[in-house]
């Protein structure tokens, strides 16, 4: 008798007890782990232990039978979350083997990795069906930015619709590119419906206003683009590399173009675990769909609530498509579930987060409100919740840095560095964008190097240098940069007799500080030595770029203090480490990888309020941490604090424009593939189905 028809030995229930897990299921992740084996979505609130749950579901199959390891897949976005799946599941084989006594369960290993990890596999394996060598190098961000920044700055053709700046100019080339891959459409499709919108609009009856027109001049401008896409598209087959865009797109045209791809894949992954579906883009549904959709064991998990990355082609109504994505074997929208007991937060929190969040539920995804478990109440200590309402951000700032003193202080006397840092709560202050952070933390050590290498590099750089010499290791007074500003007005007024017309630099009277007297004699000292340094720098500027941020690193005497730094040298080091990275990645796969490129890069990621990789984000003990809401998806700490929860700031849209009416390197919206099921945020020309969703 086949297992099919046996039904299964072992019920969830009795799984957790054999193993000798602390709680049992609940009835949610009951039903989730013992799903027939037919597609499935899982909506999973934050914190309802969905990994725990996934874990569970793969030991499920394996001990009844339905699957072997080997033939289970499971996708995830980062490499720390595909690292902790993959370790859960580890975890929860071994302890079944070890049970049953039956070593045959773990021969093989269960496949765990990231949506652009099995992409990059599947253009390895099948990628020559469809004409993609498989030997195709993948190149970095910083990479694709210097090979597109080359292009726009050679270009010479008509631009005269795109007064922009060369950098503006190839974010928006990078973005269009991005879009045309992440959405499978071609520069030519895009050409065509702009000629169709062009004439729709001007057989309507009336006079064209001002607003019209300037959004017809956006049309016309995102058209003067294309030219750029195609020359970097050209560039990168050139180099006989691709970017993340392309290999998406590549992997989702083999699988849908060729159904003996598909046939591979199935045969070698019975079941397969969709992790953080919500963020998936179109390219990757179109991958996945076509590989695993009629009826395959699909199970998708994830939380429209909690939907990050519709900047790069993910749209929350991806979830609300699944069903019909992924129907089963008869034709059937794939049957749905969900897990709603929050094992994170406590009564109190909850409340609060579902009061916050019932806006989102608005939108027809039909997320259920989060409910505590039975284990997390009152009985474990009440948490608490404050709110308050200032007028300055430096209000706020000081309001915060308070609370967190008191808890860090709570049943502790004397001062607070006494405090043994594995006593301190773990900490946390979230904000929305990068841009909040110099509000509420002025000291981060890479902004240190940046700048230094800011200075190096440009004399005008004086907002640089004034970082340098108001931070805590200069600390010039008032009135010594009051006098290093007038000696830059008395160098910039006259060069040997002539006039001068540019900005007075505060570099060069830095360089040339003039009589000492006129400083205070601590400022004049500490000039003194900051100028030497950066002039021993300047005499190693032509080492390479990762050389020259290491030894800025050491001349500053980062490495030192970094290291002798209490709580949270770890972090700091890792922060540095990941920039080191960064210069060692632009200088080696890059075309032109100078110093001032390399600045013009930083300047283009911050301005983008994308920012570079930064070190590996974990919970640090003894620190309170600042990062934006993005990274610290999944982690938990004792104390947290949300700056900004205002109007337009937290929650709020992107600074750069994302809709297509205004944005010069943005995808119209009726050719994007996940146009149903996405908000199409006002007016615009197309006539396919477009219902609500969260971008």
């Amino acid at each position: 008798m086949s297992r099919a028809t046996a039904g299964p030995r072992y019920t969830p229930g009795e799984l957790s007890v054999l193993l000798g897990l602390r709680y049992p299921p609940t009835a949610e992740q009951a039903a989730i782990i013992s799903a027939p084996m037919s597609p499935v979505l899982v909506v999973a609130g934050a914190g309802s232990g969905k990994t725990e749950t996934m874990a569970a579901r793969v030991v499920w199959l394996v001990a009844n039978g339905y699957a072997r390891p080997e033939q289970i897949l499971g996708l995830t976005f980062t490499r720390k979350a595909a690292g902790e799946l993959a370790h859960r599941i580890r975890a929860r084989l071994g302890q079944l083997v070890r049970k049953l006594g039956r070593d045959d369960l773990l021969s093989g290993e269960p496949t765990v990795a990231t949506y652009h990890s099995y992409a990059a596999r599947i253009v390895t394996e099948h990628g020559l069906r469809a004409g993609f060598e498989p030997t195709t190098r993948l190149l970095t961000e910083a990479t694709c930015w210097q090979l597109a920044d080359a292009v726009v700055r050679s270009y010479e053709g008509d631009m005269s619709e795109v007064p922009n700046a060369p950098t503006t100019v190839t974010d928006g080339v990078l973005h269009l590119a991005g879009d045309l891959a992440e959405h499978l459409v071609s520069p030519d499709q895009l050409a065509a419906w702009t000629g169709r919108f062009h004439a729709e609009v001007n057989t309507l009856p009336g006079r064209v206003h001002a607003p019209v027109t300037e959004l017809l001049c956006k049309q016309r401008a995102r058209l003067q683009l294309l030219p750029l896409v195609r020359a970097y598209t050209r560039r990168k087959r050139d180099l006989e590399a691709m970017d993340f865009g392309d290999q998406l797109a590549w992997a989702a045209q083999a699988a849908r173009d060729h159904p003996e791809v598909a046939a591979v894949e199935r045969d070698r992954y019975r079941v397969v675990l969709l992790d953080e579906y919500q963020d998936t883009s179109h390219a990757q549904v179109v991958l996945l769909r076509s590989l695993f959709g009629r009826g395959h064991p699909v199970t998708a998990v994830g939380d429209p609530c909690q939907s990050i990355y519709g900047w790069r082609g993910a749209s929350a109504g991806t979830l609300d498509r699944f069903p019909s994505d992924f129907p089963d074997r008869s034709g059937e929208p794939a049957h749905k579930l969900q897990l709603s007991t929050s094992w994170r937060n406590r009564p109190e929190i909850l409340r609060v987060a579902n009061t916050l969040s019932d806006p989102l539920r608005t939108y027809g995804h039909q997320v259920a409100r989060l409910t505590p478990a039975p284990t997390v109440g009152p009985q474990a200590g009440a948490a608490t919740v404050h709110c308050g309402l200032f007028e300055t951000y430096a209000d706020e700032a000081a309001w915060i840095a308070d609370r967190i003193v008191a808890a860090w202080t709570h049943g502790h006397t004397g001062d607070l560095d006494a405090i043994p840092v594995e006593e301190r709560p773990t900490t946390a202050v979230l904000i929305r964008v990068r841009a909040q952070i110099p509000a509420i933390d002025d000291t981060p050590e890479v902004r240190d190097v940046v700048s230094t290498l800011r200075v190096l590099a440009d004399p005008g750089e004086g907002a640089a240098l004034l970082r340098l010499l108001t931070g805590p290791r200069w600390r010039i007074g008032p009135r010594d940069l009051v006098m290093l500003h007038r000696r830059a007005r008395a160098l910039g007024s006259t060069v040997d007799g002539a006039e001068r017309f540019e900005e007075p630099s505060l570099v060069e009277a830095l360089d040339d500080l003039g009589d000492a007297d006129q400083y205070s004699p601590e400022g004049y000292g500490r000039f003194a030595r900051l100028r030497d340094e950066l002039r021993g720098l300047r005499r190693r500027l032509d080492q390479p770029l990762p050389d020259l941020v290491a030894d800025i690193e050491r001349t500053i005497g980062l490495d030192v203090e970094v290291a002798t730094r209490p709580g949270d040298a770890g972090l700091a080091r890792a922060h540095l480490d990941a920039f080191g990275v960064t210069a060692a990645r632009f200088a080696t796969e890059a075309e032109g990888a100078t110093l001032t490129a390399f600045l013009a890069y930083l300047a283009a990621a911050e301005a983008e309020e994308r920012g570079l990789p930064a070190g590996e984000v974990d919970v640090v003990e003894g620190a309170v941490q600042i990062l934006t809401g993005h990274a610290a998806k999944g982690l938990e700490w004792d104390v947290v604090a949300v700056a900004g929860l205002s109007t337009g700031v937290f929650p709020g849209r992107s600074i750069a424009s994302d809709h297509y009416l205004g944005g010069l390197g943005v995808l119209p919206f009726p050719l994007r593939g996940d146009r149903v099921g996405r908000a199409a945020g006002g007016a615009g020309y197309g006539r396919g189905p477009a219902g609500p969703g969260a971008a």
